[in-house]
């Protein structure tokens, strides 16, 4: 393709901190030829993620930039889009559709971007835009932390489990993936305006915190006395410390989020008489050592089987980016916001 511009438009990092202030609009951000084993793709949509947010702040690990304390760079982690031209070496052919994760370098919120042919990932024809563009960082977790729980809890003679923050995006799909792996959910939000939507999504159970007032007894009953196989905390603080509560004997404890920013609290009882087991999740962590093509095939066949299926909040412009991260923390919000880039 020869029309490829020589300038592009990009969100590049200023500062790290407020991720509205620290963030500009680029319209004439040099576009990179491809070296050996590269390729440029020619992006449609770029996914908004927590991690994202926490990358402009200067708070994700995960992004080597950040690390560096280093700013001038392109944040996002994951989008969709063509291949435009190749470098040498590469088998991926110009017209392609990939998604595209990029982890370490970020760079997604870009019109293009120029990457190492590893970082890209073919998609079905069948497959949306939408859906190619959010293929990574909540499935990958999902599944990361559904196969945790397969492997390190008590599943196979108690399917319940628990989770907090059920009507984020990851909630949701969450919900939706465990159903292929008989497992039973009881998901906990904070008030009743998502219930009826979670429980169409496929929830076993929703318990809204501004009508339970007994959360214990609850679960109790739902569970025959046995408490939960496992329970999945994004929030930290009260409720974190509830649903890790609400674990029975050898029970799994899995923290991968920190929206309270407060700490659970671990009552010494459970570890000595329950033998529960509490640790984090991180996805960069799950990846090290693992086939990222083996795992992302592993995430189509899923998405084929319509064992999930992403939802989209809302589109915005890069030059709207101070609107959709305002999107991005509004209440109930019922699925990804994206930027679309072509």
């Amino acid at each position: 393709m020869s029309n490829i511009p020589s300038s592009q438009v990009a969100i590049q990092v200023l500062s790290f901190g407020d991720p509205v202030e620290g963030l500009e609009v680029q319209h004439d951000r040099p576009v990179e030829e491809p070296r050996e084993g590269q390729v440029l793709v020619k992006m449609h949509l770029a996914a908004l993620n927590p991690s994202d947010v926490f990358t402009v702040k200067g708070q994700y690990p995960g992004v080597r930039a950040v690390l560096e304390k280093r700013t001038g760079f392109v944040p996002g982690l994951e989008g969709c889009g063509t291949v435009v031209r190749t470098g040498p070496s590469v088998s991926l052919s110009v017209g392609t559709r990939v998604a595209v994760f990029l982890e370490q370098t970020a760079g997604t919120w870009q019109s293009f971007v120029t990457t190492e042919e590893s970082q890209c990932f073919p998609v079905p024809e069948e497959m949306e835009d939408f859906v190619a563009a959010q293929l990574f960082v909540n499935p990958l977790s999902c599944l990361g932390m559904l196969r945790l729980i397969l492997d390190s809890s008590p599943v196979q003679e108690n399917p319940w489990i628990v989770q907090t923050a059920a009507n984020s995006t990851l909630g949701r799909m969450f919900i939706q993936m465990s159903k292929g792996f008989q497992l039973k959910t009881i998901n906990i939000i904070r008030t009743s305006i998502e219930k009826d939507a979670l429980l169409k999504l496929g929830a076993d159970i929703v318990i809204s915190l501004d009508e339970e007032t007994d959360v214990m007894k609850k679960v109790k009953e739902i569970t025959s006395g046995l408490g939960v196989a496992a329970a999945l905390d994004a929030v930290g603080g009260d409720i974190g410390t509830l649903a890790l509560q609400l674990l029975g004997k050898n029970g799994l404890f899995i923290g991968y989020g920190r929206m309270s920013g407060e700490p659970i609290r671990v009552v010494n009882r459970q570890l000595m008489y329950h033998g529960i087991t509490i640790r984090g999740f991180w996805l960069s962590s799950f990846l090290q050592g693992k086939s990222k093509t083996e795992l992302v095939h592993s995430v189509i066949d899923l998405w084929s089987q319509k064992c999930f299926a992403p939802s989209v909040e809302a589109i915005y412009t890069l030059d709207d980016f101070r609107t959709a991260l305002k999107s991005q923390f509004t209440p109930n919000r019922k699925g990804k916001i994206l930027f679309r880039l072509n």
